[in-house]
């Protein structure tokens, strides 16, 4: 499960092989830090910079206009991703005319880069993934005191992700997680790094991952992006505890975080219904939906009730298998998802067994008639 955390902008994510991932997107606010640190990337050169290199001004002109364009209000009754995505036309367009990609300016190529990203998010073009990645790949070797590079590591991790390149992902995430010192928005980005790990079939490093998350979330001040952040870390949780084998504390984690409420939704709508949730590949999403109908139906008093549950776990088990098994990739956990299919399986028909067995009935009683008198 996948939580984004932007630099710009608020914006809301598993394969070993092609280990299955979910990824999940979570709308957060910013970061002040993470902000501190844009502005001090966006300082303006100065006159030594600019009588050394006079076309400096106009690449920072350029830079400016694009970082406008990427953060206009959209108006009121307007189509926000229509507007969006003119704009992000726009942009890409004043940056190309200026031949960002193979200019000396490195803020542009990461101007470009984050363009292609929003753009491939908006119109999920692969070939603009893979721009964003051919832009974005030289931050991953920025140095540390080097702010703008961040909002263009999160992009290129993002892109990664939306690739499905989990090895190139973690790497990246590697780089990113150092520059972000604020717990929160590292919670996220740990979050998401431990969904990398799990899909290279790290499960236990993803387990270890996943607890730390849930660590720094228990620190935080209560809010929505934290308790966001929890909740989806604790489906996190289950999933990597079933893959590991321990699908008893899988159910116990899963009958939390669905019971838990973010605002005005539940934990299961923030990955069933949330559009900010992504799973890569899509079939992600019934794993966990299968651990969620397992643990009500666990929970069910009424077996009519424990049956439908069942059954729900049994579809979403069976939905799993079959895409997966479709898939022209390896899948390092279709094993344990026929195994979970079959246990469904046998589950739900005892249940409707005990549906379909008539209660036993109440012995006649035998009470003598009175005795009449002759």
């Amino acid at each position: 499960m996948k939580a984004v955390r932007p630099v710009a902008q608020a914006r809301a994510r598993r394969e070993s092989g092609r280990n299955t991932r979910l990824v999940l997107v979570v709308v957060l606010t910013c970061a002040a830090v993470l902000l501190a640190s844009a502005a001090r990337a966006d300082t303006p050169p100065s006159v030594w910079d600019v009588a050394r290199d006079p076309a400096v001004r106009d690449r920072w002109a350029l830079h400016v206009r694009v970082e406008r364009l990427l953060a206009a209000r959209t108006p009121s009754g307007e189509s926000q991703s229509q507007d969006r995505e003119l704009r992000l036309e726009a942009a890409l367009a004043l940056l190309l005319e200026s031949d960002a990609a193979t200019g000396p300016d490195r803020r542009l190529r990461y101007d470009l880069g984050i363009v292609y990203h929003r753009l491939a998010e908006l119109t999920e073009r692969e070939d603009l993934r893979q721009r964003a990645v051919e832009m974005l790949t030289p931050a991953l070797d920025a140095p540390l005191d080097d702010p703008s590079a961040t909002e263009a590591l999160e992009a290129l991790v993002y892109s990664f992700a939306r690739l499905n390149r989990p090895r190139d992902e973690l790497d990246a995430w590697h780089h990113y997680i150092p520059r972000l010192a604020a717990d929160g928005p590292r919670a996220v980005a740990m979050m998401n790094m431990g969904e990398a790990q799990m899909r290279l079939g790290r499960v236990d490093d993803a387990l270890v991952t996943f607890r730390d998350v849930l660590g720094f979330c228990g620190s935080l001040p209560n809010s929505i992006s934290t308790s966001s952040t929890y909740v989806l870390d604790l489906w996190d949780v289950a999933v990597a505890l079933d893959r590991s084998g321990d699908f008893a504390g899988a159910l116990a984690s899963a009958a939390k975080a669905s019971g838990m409420r973010v605002g005005n939704q539940t934990g299961r709508d923030l990955i069933e219904n949330d559009p900010g949730v992504f799973f890569v590949p899509d079939w992600e999403r019934e794993w966990y939906l299968g651990l969620a109908d397992a643990s009500a139906a666990r929970a069910a008093a009424d077996p009519r009730d424990a049956a439908r549950a069942w059954g729900e776990a049994e579809r979403h088990w069976g939905t799993y298998v079959a895409r997966s098994t479709a898939a022209p990739h390896g899948d390092p956990w279709l094993a344990i998802a026929h195994a979970r299919l079959d246990q469904m399986r046998a589950a739900r028909a005892a249940a409707q067994g005990r549906v379909a067995k008539p209660a036993p009935s109440k012995p006649p009683t035998t009470g003598r008639l009175p005795r009449l008198e002759p």
